[in-house]
């Protein structure tokens, strides 16, 4: 099992990923590497490369004045496909956003598509450029960077391609459906790192604080066992993922005091502002976010509000092995010396749920679809052979939410069918 994922990175793999994975990152990679690439394919032409292709009769043009008529239609071509697809990225972005939430865009910028889209739009832009520079409209033949010319039209084709696959995919990113399966798909795909422990009974004599205030992006809990060393020395990561902290707060309490106190926060490296980097907790949040908006009386959307209760649903059944018991700490799997407190199932999900259960209890339908994830969720947990306390805890959510959504009803027969179905689902319950 890996033990560092995207909720437990240090700042430099944070670095990395905001460089690779970012909406300008690889593109602004991908133009600084368009004239080194150039460079080198002009030094191939003039070292034979070109008189080669035109001794064989794979010349791509028959005159030095078309060469240069095809690199200047490619950078308009390249100009006016790179200004639609940043267009129609912002406009798709700007509409959806609207209705589904801005966190979304988040996880919109970093597909690889996207930003594969926008790489190669750029270098070929700045690929035929350069070109452009380096053709004479007037030379021989034989003077010209053949491989070069070739080049830049073979990107071209490569560009029309993709531009087809990635205008597409941007038209069915408005498709919420799709967010919601993918959003619920990686929630569910989140590694549990966290495994029921003895809480810790010593002392912890050094406390190490946040410098500046933000959202933690995440633990790199391999780091901080390598500053930790072989010692018994337990460590209690205070801050999990997605929490907000202020200048000051304690974000890592240790046994033994370790000297390097730099690189004990680099291991819990602060944001201003959340994002998908942080895993789990950001994930559940923002199907919360998306159902909570569809649910709104603005918007109104029942089935928004049901695909999302059902990745919830999914989400809990995926991570329920994180479940701790009130009489136990949540450790790390991988060293139990790690206290994780905040990073167990009742602490990732018990605050999106009730966020959830206020807005499903204006709905009987929704709640009620809710109820009955509940009870499935737990049945299969219970077969698992769960904690009874964590089949307590979904039952005590959905009676919540049975009788928030029985109080608002404003239909008798409304709130007989929440109550019915809380029944059904939990039929040896003691209340609703």
């Amino acid at each position: 099992m890996r033990s560092r994922h995207l909720s437990s990175r240090g700042r430099l793999a944070w670095l990395l990923h905001r460089m690779v994975a970012s909406y300008w990152g690889l593109p602004v990679l991908g133009a600084l590497a368009a004239m080194p690439l150039l460079l080198a394919m002009l030094h191939l032409d003039r070292s034979g490369l070109a008189a080669w292709l035109l001794a064989n009769d794979l010349n791509p043009v028959e005159t030095a004045d078309t060469a240069k008529d095809l690199v200047a239609v490619a950078i308009g071509i390249g100009t006016a496909f790179t200004t639609l697809y940043f267009s129609i990225t912002l406009l798709v972005l700007t509409v959806a956003s609207s209705n589904l939430g801005v966190r979304l865009i988040d996880r919109w910028l970093e597909k690889r598509l996207v930003r594969a889209a926008l790489t190669v739009l750029v270098f070929a832009l700045v690929f035929a450029l350069g070109a452009m520079a380096a053709v004479d409209g007037e030379a021989e033949l034989a003077d010209v960077p053949l491989a070069t010319v070739g080049a830049v039209l073979l990107q071209q084709i490569g560009v029309v391609a993709l531009l087809t696959i990635a205008l597409h995919d941007l038209g069915r990113t408005v498709f919420v459906d799709r967010s919601i399966a993918y959003l619920g798909r990686d929630a569910a795909r989140d590694e549990v790192i966290v495994a029921a422990g003895a809480p810790h009974a010593g002392e912890c004599r050094q406390i190490v604080r946040a410098r500046d205030d933000g959202y933690v992006e995440g633990n790199d809990l391999v780091a901080l066992r390598r500053l930790v060393g072989d010692s018994n020395s337990h460590v209690r990561v205070l801050a999990a993922p997605g929490r907000y902290v202020l200048a000051g707060d304690p974000l890592i309490a240790l046994e033994h005091p370790v000297a390097d106190e730099r690189r004990m926060l680099d291991a819990v490296p602060v944001g201003p502002h959340r994002g998908d980097v942080e895993g789990v907790g950001f994930r559940v949040r923002l199907l919360v976010e998306i159902a909570a908006r569809a649910l709104s009386p603005a918007v109104n959307d029942l089935y928004t509000g049901r695909a999302a209760a059902d990745r919830l649903a999914a989400a809990m059944l995926s991570h329920a092995a994180a479940w701790v018991d009130a009489d136990k700490a949540p450790v790390w799997r991988e060293d139990a010396r790690f206290e994780l407190p905040g990073q167990d199932f009742r602490a990732v999900f018990a605050g999106p749920l009730t966020a959830f259960r206020q807005s499903a209890c204006q709905y009987p339908s929704i709640a009620i679809r809710m109820i009955g994830l509940y009870a499935r969720v737990a049945d299969k947990l219970v077969e698992r052979g769960q904690s009874d306390e964590c089949i307590a805890f979904l039952r005590d959510c959905a009676c919540e939410l049975a009788e928030h959504a029985g109080n608002v009803a404003d239909h008798g027969g409304d709130r007989e069918a929440i109550t019915a179905a809380f029944a059904r689902g939990f039929p040896k319950a003691d209340r609703v």
